[in-house]
């Protein structure tokens, strides 16, 4: 009876073990209760939605390097979606470019970007204001997103910043192979579209070719934004001694927007190698230049004609 007695508690005992063993392989220590969380993303954007799979990336300095941590999270009925007060959250309210943190339980399938299951998706709320003309953080990592043409799988946003008095969302993007070069991408804060890096700006213009320095004639084609007062401004090309060619011109819209322009230039001859393309518009008080933009140009060696002043100099 005693041999009896010590085999079944031992039965027992192995039972126990085997049943603890069962509720640590799924991350809960008893059944019926909720796997444990484990936040691996703090402060990410989301990258990527496909059905029923996410793709979360976050970018991390440490120790003066930099790496993308990226993972694709698994949802599924159990996962939580909420906002930073705790409220719930439907997963078609959570747009790509989002700020959030993530948590996930069981293990993390190697690969890169790394696999897992999501438990948890906390979505911050967005703390940058824009005006109502504007469009928010999160559709301005969309778009830049977007107008990346990198080959890479994983990006990152190191960061995203609002200079509303130029309308202009500026967006560091990083890629898994050059983390530690984040280009920056820059989207127009009211259009949402990618503005192309000019090669000449201020406050009036910004000028998209031709790139200050180039052989630039008889004719060439002038390209940018401008944000002037009902669209006008004005434009002069000159050597130094002489003007080679002006003209007034029309954006297609007027400030305080950014409007596209294009004019083509045409010149016969210049007194020297160096010239001038100038864009200004005039004061409306006094009829004064203002906001002029100079971008320095070579002259074609065909197309120079030295002048006596010009020798002599």
């Amino acid at each position: 009876m005693g041999k009896r007695k010590g085999s079944l508690l031992l039965v027992l005992l192995c039972m126990a073990s085997l049943l603890a063993a069962c509720g640590q392989g799924n991350g809960s220590a008893n059944p019926g209760e909720e796997p444990t969380a484990v936040k691996i993303i703090d402060k990410g954007r989301l990258i990527q939605k496909e059905a029923g799979s996410w793709l979360i990336t976050a970018y991390v300095e440490k120790e003066e390097n930099a790496y993308i941590d990226a993972y694709w999270f698994t949802m599924n009925e159990q996962t939580v979606l909420e906002n930073s007060s705790g409220q719930s959250v439907s997963p078609d309210n959570i747009p790509v470019g989002a700020q959030l943190d993530a948590w996930h339980t069981g293990e993390v399938r190697e690969s890169y970007p790394a696999q897992t299951d999501a438990a948890k998706i906390v979505v911050f709320e967005e703390t940058q204001a824009v005006q109502d003309d504007m469009i928010s953080e999160s559709e301005a990592v969309q778009a830049a997103l977007h107008s990346s043409s990198g080959s890479t799988f994983a990006r990152a946003v190191k960061n995203a910043a609002l200079d509303a008095d130029k309308g202009i969302w500026s967006v560091e993007l990083a890629e898994h192979e050059t983390a530690d070069q984040p280009a920056v991408v820059q989207i127009d804060a009211r259009t949402g579209k990618l503005i192309t890096a000019p090669v000449a700006v201020n406050e009036a213009f910004r000028v998209f070719s031709p790139e200050p320095g180039t052989e630039s004639g008889p004719s060439f084609t002038v390209e940018g934004e401008a944000r002037v007062f009902e669209a006008a401004f004005s434009w002069t090309l000159e050597d130094g001694h002489n003007i080679l060619a002006e003209g007034h011109e029309m954006a297609d819209m007027g400030a305080p927007e950014w409007g596209r322009f294009q004019f083509e230039v045409s010149y016969e001859k210049a007194s020297q190698p160096n010239m001038m393309l100038i864009l200004f518009v005039h004061s409306a008080k006094d009829g004064s230049t203002e906001n002029e933009l100079i971008i320095p140009l070579k002259v074609p060696e065909e197309l120079i004609q030295y002048s006596t002043d010009t020798v002599l100099q």
